[in-house]
């Protein structure tokens, strides 16, 4: 159970260090860790992101915690936990420390311009994974014949284009695919 743990630390500490971007920028590397070891399936990657989206705070933070308790109880939920802020607490201080120094630097500002493409690369990568997983059938990555469930492609249909226009009500949006969950079964 102690490699476990520290399996724990060390995967969610990575995550940690290269989630600039926010809690969705976890979503590639989550995908790493669900693919390379058995401690959750796509489907509840799928599900770790619903309910980190109702579930108050950072939704990175939310879906560690879900991690470490669906894989060893509280004790990985609070290891999973530690471990994704450890990094970005240290990197937020150096940066801190630094940010006067630095803040007219080109290469930095460089850096950062490769950055933000490369994390939406990674997002919609993912996206585009979740979203076929979502509406099919297929629970296998990229499977073919594809069987489409069509209540769910009818669904994201009517919940795109809300979500569009009140990107400030997400949860609204949540509750709504809930409900149309409940109705179109």
């Amino acid at each position: 159970m102690l490699k476990l743990y520290f399996l724990l630390y060390y995967e969610f500490f990575k995550i940690g260090i290269f989630a600039i971007g926010g809690g969705y920028a976890t979503l590639p590397f989550l995908y790493y860790v669900q693919s390379q070891y058995n401690w959750f399936g796509l489907e509840e990657l799928t599900n770790m992101i619903a309910v980190s989206n109702i579930t108050p705070g950072p939704i990175g933070i939310n879906m560690a915690t879900y991690t470490g308790f669906t894989t060893a109880g509280i004790i990985g939920s609070i290891i999973t936990t530690i471990a994704i802020i450890t990094a970005p607490f240290i990197i937020a201080v150096v940066i801190m420390k630094l940010i006067n120094k630095f803040k007219s630097c080109k290469e930095i500002n460089y850096i950062f311009n490769g950055l933000r493409p490369a994390s939406c690369a990674l997002l919609i990568s993912i996206g585009l994974k979740l979203l076929y997983q979502s509406i099919t059938y297929n629970k296998a990555e990229w499977s073919f014949p594809v069987q489409f469930d069509y209540h769910a492609i009818l669904l994201f249909i009517i919940l795109i284009l809300p979500f569009s226009f009140m990107k400030k009500r997400p949860l609204l949006v949540i509750l709504t695919g809930a409900a149309g969950g409940i109705i179109l079964s």
